[in-house]
């Protein structure tokens, strides 16, 4: 999925969601596609640790029989990382301990736009 493809949507949920911290797109070896967020981070190494946990966590999947992960919530001491991919797309979503309350809204946007 393209940069002008996806950014738009990145947007409209940053809209949606006034608790979402940040939004950012990579392909599944964790290459930035696009990526905002409220204060200065690094996307690339955010990206690429996220990718490496969904990479991990596929390998648990196949090891107990049950595939590869559709999405995942990690919890965090000040927030939460929402995780939703696809076989060519990771979205990941942060928000801080405010952003309790829409951790399902952030997850059902995300998977929708990673299947696109």
């Amino acid at each position: 999925m393209s940069k002008e493809t996806i950014e738009p949507k990145l947007a409209q949920l940053m809209d949606l969601v006034p608790e979402c911290e940040g939004l950012i797109a990579a392909d599944t070896d964790g290459n930035v596609i696009v990526g905002q967020t409220l204060t200065e981070m690094d996307h690339g190494s955010i990206a690429k640790a996220c990718a490496k946990i969904l990479s991990d966590s596929n390998t648990l999947g196949n090891d107990i029989g049950k595939g590869t992960v559709k999405n995942t919530t990690i919890e965090l001491e000040g927030g939460y990382a929402v995780l939703a991919g696809s076989e060519k797309l990771l979205l990941i979503a942060l928000a801080g301990v405010d952003g309790r309350a829409s951790l399902g809204l952030l997850k059902r946007n995300l998977i929708s736009i990673s299947n696109l």
